[in-house]
């Protein structure tokens, strides 16, 4: 099954957090439980890997036979990152440059669009863009998303901590970076999903629409070096540069994560929410990225970027 639109008339998926509690085991950089209250994944042993293998070619070949996701990138034209030139070298810092709005940045009047907070719904269990904006893209330059093949996992990279659990706070917050990235340029919000502190999923982008999360690269992914993972890429290369905006769905988590530590709430719903966006749109694991992975930033941060790397090499994603 492939869905191109979000709908209620989609299977509902259950976010629940059954089976992740279980013993725990220093693997790699991330230990869990160095997080307190973060989801406790069991060790992984070769069986276990070998069979993610498996099961993340299956998944792959399933996609890849579904017309919904073929590649149409040599349709589409470039999307601008809107601040970062696409020759960068080492770039970011304690804040990513140009995603999040600059401390002196004064945003407009703001006053919610709702009196009372909505509720998640539909399949993804999210609340609805309503929660919190009733103002839309700018329709004559966004361009479609035709069809998901891929996830790129974010922070916000605030240039200070953000700690307002509030739902109420968490909608001026997405008003604020929509408001900075529409005066860079941007369509609107770049990315399409955003988890906060409390682990509440909010619907930013619409999925129908094509993101603005990662600027172009010149270099194939390389966290899957080791399974030649260039030969399967999601997109390839046009005129030598990789257009990762293309087919990609941004999930951004609140936080400047060089600085401030995600929350046991954003780490869960990362890796369920991250499960239901995969079964949804059959995108196998090795498609799943960090955005420093695909070009050169910090994000999403030191803090959140071992957490990531562990629950994508355990097939806990």
């Amino acid at each position: 099954m492939a869905l191109n639109k979000m709908g209620d008339n989609a299977a509902e998926i259950e976010l629940g957090t059954s089976g992740l509690e279980v013993s725990t085991q220093r693997i790699g950089l991330w230990t869990p439980g160095m997080v307190k209250g973060a989801p406790r994944i069991g060790p992984v042993t070769r069986r276990d890997f070998l069979s993610g293998l498996v099961l993340a070619g299956a998944a792959m070949g399933l996609a890849a036979c579904t017309a919904q996701n073929k590649a149409v990138s040599s349709t589409v034209g470039e999307l601008p990152d809107g601040m970062l030139p696409a020759d960068a070298g080492s770039v970011g810092g304690p804040a990513d440059v140009g995603y999040a709005p600059p401390v002196n940045f004064h945003m407009s009047t703001y006053r919610p669009p709702v009196r009372q907070p909505l509720r998640p719904v539909g399949a993804l269990g999210i609340i609805p863009r309503a929660g919190w904006t009733t103002i839309g893209p700018n329709m004559r330059t966004i361009q479609p998303m035709n069809g998901v093949r891929l996830i790129t996992f974010h922070h916000t990279g605030d240039p200070t901590p953000f700690y307002d659990n509030s739902y109420e706070g968490t909608a001026r917050y997405w008003e604020a970076i929509r408001q900075w990235q529409r005066s860079q340029g941007f369509e609107d919000i770049g990315y399409h999903f955003g988890i906060d502190r409390v682990g509440r999923v909010w619907q930013l982008r619409k999925l129908e629409y094509r993101g603005e999360h990662v600027r172009d690269g010149f270099a194939p992914p390389h966290w899957l070096d080791r399974y030649v993972q260039w030969k399967n890429a999601p997109t390839r290369p046009i005129h030598g540069r990789w257009i990762w905006n293309a087919h990609n769905i941004g999930v951004v988590s609140v936080g400047n994560f060089m600085i401030q530590t995600p929350t046991p709430a954003q780490l869960h719903r990362i890796v369920h929410f991250g499960r239901v966006l995969r079964n949804l749109y059959q995108i196998p694991i090795y498609h799943c990225y960090t955005h420093q992975e695909l070009v050169s930033t910090l994000c999403p941060g030191a803090h959140l970027q071992p957490y990531m790397e562990y629950i994508r090499r355990t097939n806990q994603l």
